[in-house]
């Protein structure tokens, strides 16, 4: 089993003590240029699924309020919180739904230890919206 990315704990912990969805992925962000691949690492994100017997509605109308609770709170800048649903076709009959909630640095210029600590600033402010 692969150890959770330290920074990014925190939030996966907060976001399955909810009792409404199942983490399964996360990664706590790399801004530097050589942590740097063909995949974008320049957010921390946490990918998630309902918890068994809740219904995907129950978790897209908490994610709003998630959402909307941060953005009136801390703004867009520097950290722009966002969340999405990623459709993967599995096969021809079945695509699988997954959570994204994703902690974007607002300014793609800033320097990576700018990014590193806006981003490290957020996390805990996420949770504490989530602890409401």
């Amino acid at each position: 089993m692969i150890e959770l990315e330290p920074k990014i704990r925190p939030l996966v912990d907060a976001l399955n003590q909810t009792g409404l969805v199942r983490t399964f992925s996360s990664c706590e962000g790399h801004y530097r240029p050589d942590e740097q691949t063909f995949v974008d690492r320049n957010h921390a994100e946490v990918r998630f699924v309902p918890a068994d017997g809740i219904a995907i509605e129950q978790v897209e109308k908490w994610l709003a309020t998630v959402l909307t609770r941060f953005r009136a709170r801390h703004g867009l800048i520097p950290i722009n919180l966002t969340a999405y649903k990623l459709y993967t076709p599995i096969d021809e009959d079945v695509v699988e739904e997954t959570f994204v909630l994703a902690v974007k640095p607002f300014n793609r210029f800033d320097s990576p230890d700018q990014k590193r600590a806006d981003t490290d600033r957020a996390i805990p402010q996420v949770i504490q919206i989530l602890e409401a």
